[in-house]
């Protein structure tokens, strides 16, 4: 990611830290992702995306019921900053930018997945009943 964009995402993460005290705001991000997800289901490199904020969102609606806790906070932070990022329209590309604008929320949201991989693994196989 470059310096414009860590930027951009160290703020959500700040952001993030008083959306997960707020139950009604974490349910708001979590809503948002997947309307703003389902807009790009089925185009071209945005299946990986799609996969990872739809995770994201039944997570966060899980932590949020206190369904699941077998995850840390700085965990649940991250996921819910990477979220903010994804939803917000002015992040580092202005999701406006015809071709550009979603690069930007892909990264972010790669990147997530990517350090949480098995925080994430952990949580489908307490969903599922099955180990990955």
């Amino acid at each position: 990611m470059n310096r414009m964009v860590k930027s951009v995402f160290k703020k959500m993460t700040q952001k993030a830290v008083s959306v997960v005290k707020d139950k009604d705001q974490l349910k708001e991000v979590s809503l948002e992702s997947l309307k703003k997800g389902a807009l790009y289901k089925g185009k071209k490199g945005m299946s990986d995306m799609w996969v990872d904020v739809k995770t994201f969102s039944r997570l966060v609606q899980e932590v949020r019921k206190g369904a699941y806790t077998d995850i840390s906070r700085k965990a649940v932070i991250m996921i819910v900053g990477g979220l903010l990022y994804f939803i917000s329209p002015l992040d580092a590309v202005p999701d406006f930018l015809a071709g550009v604008g979603l690069l930007d929320d892909v990264a972010v949201i790669g990147f997530v997945a990517r350090q949480l991989k098995q925080e994430l693994e952990k949580f489908r196989e307490w969903e599922t009943g099955v180990k990955i």
